[in-house]
């Protein structure tokens, strides 16, 4: 993959905290630090990166005689290619990424699928799965890095705002996937979602992605059906039957999926044996999605109707069934 020549390093060691799932905790060998992966084949690690294409490095500790492991490496959903080499007690698993598996900065979300584990016994008793040991990430993008942006303190004011005025919370997610007529679906309950001060106790999530379509689905018990879809780059087509501002909350709530997604992964991959593929599809489908609704918010406050005046407190409205 040709990129441009990369001028921002980051590197992450594994003996300090991690945002992420699926690793053991720190160990010290022979003056190397690093973690274990497991209990799980799935182990995620999330990194504050800047948008764009990039280069990488997974410095991996060997014992004696140990084959190079080779775990899949996966960013934001997307499959990377990797290539790896000796380097003194370990290894490194070089990568690269491209623009479409980071378009725009934030947190970055690592996949690491172990390509085999070792049952090990336990301090306390019993056994440990436990799989490669990673010592460091080390990581270069094209960018310069974030910087204190010219319009910092309006996106810090804005972000105030969308808290204060349209807050959200997507709660604690159960998903079930499957597969129907040529298309991938998964549905979901929440735990714990809310709409603006309204608590919707048992929402149930929709998403069918059909071709470069996906189509999405909200309902609450007592509640019509809100459905929205999203055809190829979009524009995402919310419901016409919700007033503006309870528009605007449905477009936040769809914005908060992947970081939902992200927790739910956390919790239910821990000693899984995960289809990572079918997981990284659904990752990228819930960016795009959550891409197309900060779109769709962003026109509506530039445009529609202002909701500077909306009482925060007044409930979602929502649509009766029939």
């Amino acid at each position: 993959m040709d990129i441009a020549t990369p001028r921002r390093r980051i590197v992450h060691d594994m003996l300090f905290g991690i945002d992420g799932s699926g690793w053991h905790p720190p160990e010290l060998r022979d003056g190397i630090g690093f973690r274990r992966s497991g209990p799980g084949r799935l182990s995620i690690l999330r990194v504050a990166l800047p948008a764009g294409a990039g280069r990488g490095e997974a410095q991996l500790l060997l014992l004696a005689d140990e084959a190079i492991p080779a775990p899949a490496l996966f960013l934001n959903g997307h499959a990377l290619d990797t290539a790896s080499r000796r380097v003194g007690p370990g290894a490194v698993l070089d990568f690269t990424w491209g623009e479409d598996a980071m378009p725009e900065p934030g947190l970055a979300e690592f996949w690491f699928l172990a390509d085999r584990m070792e049952h090990v016994p336990a301090s306390g008793g019993g056994m440990r799965s436990m799989g490669f040991r990673l010592c460091a990430l080390g990581l270069e993008t094209a960018e310069a890095g974030p910087t204190t942006a010219p319009d910092a303190v309006a996106r810090i004011a804005g972000e105030r705002f969308l808290r204060e005025i349209l807050p959200v919370a997507p709660g604690r997610l159960r998903l079930a996937f499957r597969e129907t007529e040529g298309a991938r679906v998964v549905e979901a309950v929440t735990e714990g979602a809310r709409l603006g001060p309204t608590p919707v106790p048992g929402l149930a999530i929709g998403l069918r992605a059909d071709g470069n379509a996906l189509h999405v689905r909200l309902g609450a018990p007592g509640g019509a059906l809100l459905a929205a879809t999203l055809r190829g780059a979009g524009p995402l087509v919310l419901p016409g039957a919700l007033a503006p501002r309870d528009a605007l909350l449905m477009a936040r709530f769809l914005a908060a999926l992947p970081s939902a997604y992200g927790a739910w992964l956390d919790t239910a991959m821990r000693g899984a044996a995960p289809d990572a593929a079918l997981l990284g599809a659904w990752r990228r489908d819930v960016a795009r999605l959550a891409r197309a609704a900060e779109c769709a918010l962003a026109v509506a406050l530039a445009d529609g109707p202002s909701v500077f005046g909306a009482d925060p407190a007044a409930p979602f409205a929502w649509p009766v069934v029939g």
